[in-house]
């Protein structure tokens, strides 16, 4: 049996995503906004949700149609037969987004219309009311109506596969893990390169790179995922999926990150989640500056990926100055790198490696929480 699917992921790596949604499970995927589509087997879906680094939530989609009003979406869902995705004695909940300003009804108005659908669609078919729990869900629907377009889907992942299994330490601007995995492809970095993250935080790209690098799949080290309580999901087969995918774990594998950060609190913080991520062996972290990376530099590194303060939350007055520091340091100690940044001003940043003999080769923008950010690889 094949599936109908969407997942979302970050705006702006759609591409990415799909990319690694082909290589997983060797698909055809359509990126879409904040998304992508797809379909999958049961073994391909279970798969993705065990192994997938750029994607957030894995749904069943169970409908996709245009609508205007809440009339329309009612009827939508009420139509669905959930005999077959949802036990009796087990509860569900409705989540719900609404990326339009242009209707008079709200996600939370989206959500209630959507669950009342669901339980009058399930207590006629079965004669059973279904039992609602909004905060730890048996079951979980969820809802996008985008312009005119309304999906709707099964949640197969729970929570969001970027809360990742390793953050004990949480640093004040920690970087999304799913943009750290995408700016890691994008720069081209595989593990017999070398990479240095030169303001590391709690370490974030260094132990994504090490986590990518010994091929361990992010979602079966975070624990249960909602796929295992879908009544049609066979769970044998979740469990050998399992096995297969720590077989081919590379743990032998020696790699050459390097992860440094002029705050020795963040630098005990990323030891911390490396340890966690069981790779306090395979990657190095020390207190070093980056704008005085000559007097400790070893060597020139194949790739920099690195997230310098935006100037937001870290009081840095003169963010132009601050700029055009990092980037003559790093052309200075490191002239053959690869550097790729994620940045809020991508023009100033770019003037920056301008100035600094860099060419810019690629630019991707992308939502990082509210903020429209920047990613930006280049070389000398």
């Amino acid at each position: 049996m094949r599936f109908k699917c969407f997942a979302t992921t970050v705006m702006g790596l759609e591409e990415y995503a799909a990319r690694e949604c082909k290589e997983l499970i060797d698909v055809e995927v359509k990126p879409d906004i904040g998304k992508i589509i797809f379909e999958a087997s049961q073994e391909q879906l279970i798969k993705l949700n065990l192994a997938s680094r750029m994607l957030h939530k894995i749904f069943i989609m169970l409908a996709r149609i245009n609508v205007e009003t809440l009339d329309d979406i009612y009827r939508c869902a009420r139509n669905i037969d959930y005999s077959e995705l949802i036990e009796p004695d087990q509860s569900f909940a409705v989540k719900a987004e609404r990326h339009s300003k242009n209707y008079p009804f709200t996600s939370l108005d989206i959500a209630s219309t959507v669950g009342r659908a669901i339980i009058e669609s399930f207590r006629e078919s079965q004669g059973r009311r279904l039992k609602v729990n909004l905060d730890q869900p048996d079951i979980e629907f969820y809802c996008l109506l985008r312009d005119s377009e309304f999906f709707m889907g099964l949640n197969t992942t729970g929570k969001s596969l970027h809360h990742r299994f390793y953050r004990v330490y949480h640093h004040r601007a920690a970087l999304h893990p799913t943009i750290a995995t995408g700016m890691i492809k994008i720069a081209g970095w595989n593990p017999s390169m070398s990479l240095l993250d030169p303001m590391c935080g709690g370490g974030t790209i260094p132990i994504e790179a090490g986590l990518m690098g010994l091929n361990v799949p992010v979602g079966l080290r975070r624990g249960e995922l909602k796929i295992s309580s879908l009544r049609f999901i066979d769970k044998e087969l979740i469990e050998k999926l399992s096995r297969d995918l720590e077989r081919s774990i590379k743990p032998g594998l020696e790699l050459s990150i390097l992860g440094t950060d002029a705050s020795p609190k963040s630098i005990e913080g990323a030891k911390k989640n490396a340890e966690k991520a069981g790779l306090i062996d395979k990657l190095e972290f020390s207190v070093a500056d980056i704008f005085k990376i000559r007097e400790w530099l070893r060597h020139t590194f194949d790739h920099i990926i690195f997230n310098p303060p935006y100037g937001i939350r870290m009081g840095i007055r003169n963010i132009k100055e601050f700029y055009r520091r990092i980037c003559r340091s790093l052309a200075q100690a490191s002239p053959t790198s690869t550097l790729t940044v994620i940045v809020s001003k991508p023009t100033l940043f770019s003037r920056s490696l301008a100035e600094a003999g860099y060419d810019v080769r690629q630019r991707i923008e992308v939502m990082y929480g509210r903020i429209r950010a920047t990613i930006i690889s280049a070389a000398r």
